[in-house]
């Protein structure tokens, strides 16, 4: 009995003198003076009690209030300091949110502030972005549900206490460093309880089992909880845990995908975004922002390949963000890209014409007006990627005429119509061929002929010829020529050609269509009868009747 009554008079000796401790037993809020700070002053500016600024001087050993020297640090127990519940401003809306308050149900609008107790709501396919009085900022994504525990903010001195719960959803957040024991950024879910201290990290909920928690960090460290265990994540690296698992050791993030010839205005859609692949992800996060902090999204999507085609969104500024996401489900750096795409013209129909031409034979191409084009760049190449670039003209019209026709090949062309802003996409290619007209056919000839009878040669008419070369030759190979000449007939008549074996060919002559020769004619030329022969012969036909 007596020992209990001796015990009981040990703690109460404890009580009184845990009573009497110095306030420096608690975390105190430092302060550096500035020129012409004073005790008194920067107590009625910090204190709920400012007639308290004696206790404060004897806190820190001030023997001279009005001569303290700047840069000596000052300490202030917290439980002196001013303190009101701190609001957070709403500053992007997204879709469809709504902020619970007492029970009331409202749709969340900018003029709004939150407070303690608050339950913020976000739907499918909806975001809302929140400034916190410190300045931290934090986006909170869609189908989530958010609830503000602590939010206390200290007089002036900056610190702020921001404390919530994410219930099911997904958050992210720029966390301003902080200052102080009085300062806090703590985000708790059902699996664990993420501590910030001045960073850029992201906290997810898993949408099929609320148990599972991913924690992202891009920049700085955070303090993951669970149960009594405890990690530090630090930049780059990301934590899963679960309610029934212990612990795990951070990992590191899959580096940030990096796009591939990215530009910075792109003419009107389609617009189709490329990155490098990264080993080990399994797929790649898509985001689409109509504003460069990346508060307002505008699509989202989960890829398998590393390559998107945007959606038909309005003209504008837009950014792009691209996680990938590795085989625990972590998601990996963000890769960023900020660009324009153009107020400019769609791209126009190509009307084609015929698929084949004759060289020189003229070319006609046509494309359907946009009544917002001021003017329409036509394009000719040798190439479907219009690298062997033929021409290239700047029109008003809808209609180019190439009079004077094309070399033999295979061309492709393509029109984008333009204004003020620019030119748009070029259309889908169209392709032609130009071809030779076939050579002259020589009509066949007799096989001999008397030297002093004229040779008579015919041919068929080629299209778009000017002229016709033709030529005799003693060899095949017309290194000797005997006779050659031009004619805008089909037809030449030769004379006086020699006893021998001849060569005739004919070319045709007109635009990109020089000696492409006919086939080869052969022809004997032969000593020609002198009557005698044919008169003996009938002589002796006589005779053998006669018999």
């Amino acid at each position: 009995m007596g020992s209990l009554r001796s015990m009981n008079w040990l703690l109460s000796i404890f009580v009184m003198l845990v009573l009497a401790l110095p306030q420096s037993v608690a975390e105190d809020w430092l302060y550096t003076v500035r020129k012409g700070d004073t005790i008194w002053g920067l107590s009625h500016k910090y204190l709920k009690e400012p007639l308290k600024f004696q206790e404060i001087q004897k806190y820190n050993n001030i023997q001279l209030d009005r001569q303290l020297p700047p840069g000596v640090t000052l300490k202030f127990p917290m439980e002196y300091l001013k303190f009101a519940p701190a609001e957070v401003d709403v500053t992007a809306i997204n879709g469809s949110v709504y902020f619970v308050r007492r029970g009331i149900k409202k749709p969340l609008t900018l003029q709004h502030t939150l407070v303690l107790d608050d339950i913020l709501v976000t739907e499918k396919d909806s975001s809302v972005a929140l400034l916190f009085a410190d300045g931290s900022k934090l986006l909170l994504g869609e189908n989530s549900e958010l609830v503000f525990d602590i939010q206390t903010k200290w007089g002036e001195t900056g610190m702020v206490d921001s404390r919530m719960r994410l219930m099911k959803g997904s958050a992210e957040g720029r966390v301003k460093p902080l200052i102080g024991p009085g300062a806090n950024f703590e985000v708790q879910t059902p699996s664990a309880v993420a501590t910030v201290r001045g960073t850029e990290f992201r906290v997810r909920v898993d949408d099929k089992d609320p148990g599972v928690v991913f924690n992202e960090v891009d920049e700085g460290t955070v303090a993951v909880q669970l149960h009594e265990n405890r990690a530090s994540v630090k930049q780059g690296f990301g934590i899963k845990t679960a309610t029934n698992l212990p612990l795990s050791k951070p990992k590191a993030l899959l580096p940030k995908p990096i796009f591939v010839n990215a530009q910075d205005k792109y003419p009107g859609h389609p617009v189709t975004l490329t990155w490098q692949s990264i080993d080990g992800a399994k797929d790649y996060y898509f985001e689409l922002f109509e504003d460069a902090a990346m508060t307002k999204l505008a699509h989202k999507a989960v890829l398998s390949s590393n390559q998107v085609e945007l959606p038909e969104v309005e003209l504008g500024a837009y950014s792009v963000r691209v996680r990938a996401i590795d085989s625990d489900g972590l998601q990996g750096l963000n890769g960023t890209h900020r660009f324009v795409i153009s107020p400019v013209p769609s791209s126009p129909s190509l009307e084609q014409g015929a698929s084949s031409y004759l060289t020189g034979q003229p070319i006609e191409f046509q494309w359907s007006e946009k009544s917002d084009a001021t003017s329409y760049r036509w394009r000719l190449a040798e190439d479907r990627q219009f690298q062997s670039l033929v021409t290239e003209e700047i029109l008003t019209t809808t209609r180019k005429t190439l009079a004077a026709g094309l070399p033999a090949g295979t061309y492709y062309w393509d029109v984008a119509a333009g204004n003020n802003q620019g030119f748009g996409k070029s259309s889908v290619a169209a392709s032609f061929d130009v071809k030779l007209p076939q050579q002259p056919v020589v009509t066949p000839i007799a096989e001999s002929m008397p030297s002093d009878e004229a040779l008579s040669v015919y041919w068929s008419q080629v299209a778009m010829a000017t002229e016709y070369q033709w030529q005799i030759s003693s060899d095949r190979d017309f290194k000797r020529i005997i006779e050659e000449g031009t004619t805008r007939d089909t037809r030449v008549d030769v004379s006086d050609l020699p006893e021998q074996q001849l060569y005739i060919r004919v070319a045709a002559k007109g635009p990109y269509n020089q000696f492409r020769y006919s086939e080869i004619q052969e022809i004997d030329i032969v000593e020609p009868s002198n009557g005698k022969t044919a008169f003996s012969i009938g002589s002796v036909l006589l005779f053998i009747l006669m018999l």
